[in-house]
């Protein structure tokens, strides 16, 4: 009994390794029909002429009814003429069938794929628009809707375009992503690009800055002393710069000055260290993407950085005996800046925005001297009306 159980379980595997075999010899691949066309211009489509000839039959309505000035023979001879076999086609073969043969080539060798003539499940269809020289191509393979194009085709591509829209069709990827060292098409070079021509405009901008950090400060509790914390300064700015506008985006670079409207006496801190906000100076460069674009007034959210230096003042201790009761303290990095604002009266010469600005330092203030120190992170906000000339 043990026996027979083995050789019943020895013969069920066998059975379904035998099952498994037979069902991958069984895929059948997917069957595609190749169909390609050369394109004519329609009798009925207006056309201008492009000879004297045709020009002067066209003035002439007796000449219109000779088939011989028409332009749709005009038309028809050119496509004969294409489709005469050249020094890159087989002998007394036209383009439209040596290329509907290397796709059927090319389909066929690709795994699970192979072309029939009729009675197929999908198809690819291949459309060859004349051109002076070459052609137009379009391919579409019904499979998954995807459709490829080669704005100027050579009859001596004809090979490599068929085995790159081959495998951009059937795997579903941008004839872009086909090419090797084999199959490079003089379109891959020739790509026709038209780019955003934005205009060009001088800004200037008025405002004031919000900055806070930690720094000493003259106590008034202790005559002469200082003590610790968190202080806001107020500096009025000034800028001044380019903006470019494209579209939907625009890019600003300019020039930022601020100067601190607060000073403390010095009389106030005879043992010195007060610290004092003097200003700072920067080049800004930020990105915009406006809401509204065709609008008279649109609003607007960008980013960008701004690379600036800031001063500082510290007031000396009067028992040193300085001829300048002050030394100045630098400071300085790159900040990262958010910012969102209104241009507004957009359509005219001259034009305006509010804009509100957080610039977030990327570096921590660390200077000192024998009269006082700084060290701190020093974020700040800023708000400005401009002119945009």
């Amino acid at each position: 009994m043990k026996g027979d159980k083995t050789i019943m379980q020895s013969g069920l595997v066998m059975g379904m390794l035998l099952f498994a075999f037979g069902a991958q010899a069984q895929v059948v691949n997917k069957k595609i029909c190749i169909e390609v066309e050369l394109q004519e211009i329609k009798e009925t489509a207006p056309v201008a002429a492009e000879t004297p000839a045709l020009a002067e039959a066209e003035k002439d309505p007796a000449s219109q009814k000779d088939d011989t000035f028409s332009w749709q023979a005009h038309t028809r001879n050119k496509l004969e003429h294409l489709d005469a076999s050249g020094p890159y086609l087989p002998i007394g073969q036209t383009p439209v069938i040596y290329l509907e043969r290397l796709m059927e080539h090319f389909v066929t060798h690709q795994k699970g794929y192979e072309t029939v003539e009729k009675d197929c499940a999908e198809s690819i269809r291949v459309e060859l628009y004349p051109l002076a020289e070459g052609w137009t191509v379009f391919a579409r393979y019904s499979g998954n809707g995807r459709e490829e194009r080669v704005d100027q085709l050579f009859p001596w591509e004809l090979s490599q375009f068929a085995e790159r829209s081959v495998v951009a069709l059937l795997h579903d990827v941008p004839i872009s992503a086909t090419i090797n060292r084999d199959n490079v098409l003089r379109a891959d070079s020739k790509k026709s690009s038209q780019r955003v021509k934005g205009t060009n405009h001088f800004e200037v901008g008025l405002g004031t800055q919000i900055r806070g950090g930690d720094f000493n400060s003259a106590d008034n509790n202790a005559v002469g002393g200082t003590t610790h914390g968190v202080r806001i300064f107020s500096p009025m700015t000034l800028s001044a710069g380019y903006r470019g506008k494209f579209e939907n985006w625009a890019i600003e670079a300019l020039g930022q000055l601020a100067i601190g409207t607060s000073k403390t006496a010095a009389s106030r801190n005879p043992d010195g260290g007060h610290i004092d906000f003097g200003g700072n100076v920067g080049i800004a460069l930020h990105f915009l993407r406006y809401l509204n674009p065709r609008g008279i007034s649109s609003f607007y959210m960008g980013a960008g950085a701004n690379f600036e230096l800031l001063w500082f003042s510290a007031i000396k201790d009067r028992s040193l005996g300085a001829s300048d009761p002050r030394s100045t303290l630098l400071g300085g990095g790159l900040d990262v800046d958010v910012l969102c604002g209104w241009e507004f009266m957009r359509a005219s010469t001259v034009q305006f925005y509010l804009q509100m600005e957080a610039n977030l330092p990327a570096y921590v203030i660390q200077n000192e001297d024998t009269y006082g120190s700084i060290h701190t992170w020093f974020p700040g906000m800023s708000f400005k009306l401009g002119v945009i000339f």
